[in-house]
């Protein structure tokens, strides 16, 4: 077998982001008595998409993100607030959202776990992904967990790949590959550490970041498939 180590992103990929950011988006905007439209999500998204990109890129420390974010959507709309406070707020919505899984997603987990070894790999604060991923059924089909803000580092950065691999073996590098949804996060750091790289494209997005991806799945079914292969 080509690939038995598997580093899986947590947020759209093993669960269905977006479902759990909007709840806890709207459920935030109430304190501030906001209600937001679709479009005003949307506009949220777009900003804190380009603050976690920014900090990707070591543009912004993880503190900067977590508040700045509000501050600036929320000033859009001429309304201050306590970007930390509203960071606390959405982080505690977030974590309470009931998590939602795409299709098959909890029957294909278990096919690979008997597979290969299933590690848990994600960018976001300790707590709220604690928190979300204590959610999880069957959570004994992973074999550990690594959440960037324990690691000292973030993905797509080699040394966080550096210090998953010192945990679980280096010689498990050659044939580990790893499944996410961002080119920029998952697969650019699967590049970084020379392990393969499967991006994970449920949403049918367009890549133009010229990030090239060893494979490119749109269900997780297919990676039964890719690894049983070889």
């Amino acid at each position: 077998m080509k690939y038995n180590t598997i580093l899986l992103d947590f947020d759209d990929t093993i669960v269905d982001f977006y479902d759990a950011e909007d709840k806890a988006f709207h459920n935030m905007a109430k304190h501030y008595n906001h209600y937001p439209t679709a479009k005003d999500f949307q506009f949220f998204k777009q900003v804190n998409q380009a603050h976690w990109e920014a900090f990707q890129k070591n543009e912004l420390t993880k503190e900067e993100v977590l508040s700045h974010r509000f501050i600036e959507y929320f000033n859009h709309y001429n309304i201050e607030v306590d970007g930390k406070e509203a960071d606390v707020i959405f982080r505690d919505e977030l974590a309470k959202a009931p998590l939602k899984h795409f299709d098959t997603t909890l029957e294909t987990l278990d096919r690979l776990s008997q597979m290969c070894e299933l590690y848990i790999v994600t960018n976001g604060v300790t707590d709220t992904q604690n928190r979300r991923i204590a959610q999880l059924e069957d959570k004994e089909m992973f074999d550990d967990v690594f959440i960037s803000e324990e690691t000292g580092y973030q993905k797509p950065m080699t040394e966080f790949f550096d210090f998953i691999f010192k945990k679980i073996g280096n010689d498990k590098r050659e044939n580990s590959i790893i499944v996410g949804d961002s080119l920029t996060s998952d697969i650019l750091g699967g590049k970084n550490a020379n392990i393969a790289t499967c991006w994970f494209n449920i949403r049918g997005k367009d890549n133009n970041t010229g990030i090239q991806p060893d494979y490119e799945i749109t269900t997780l079914t297919e990676l039964v498939d890719l690894i049983e292969k070889g």
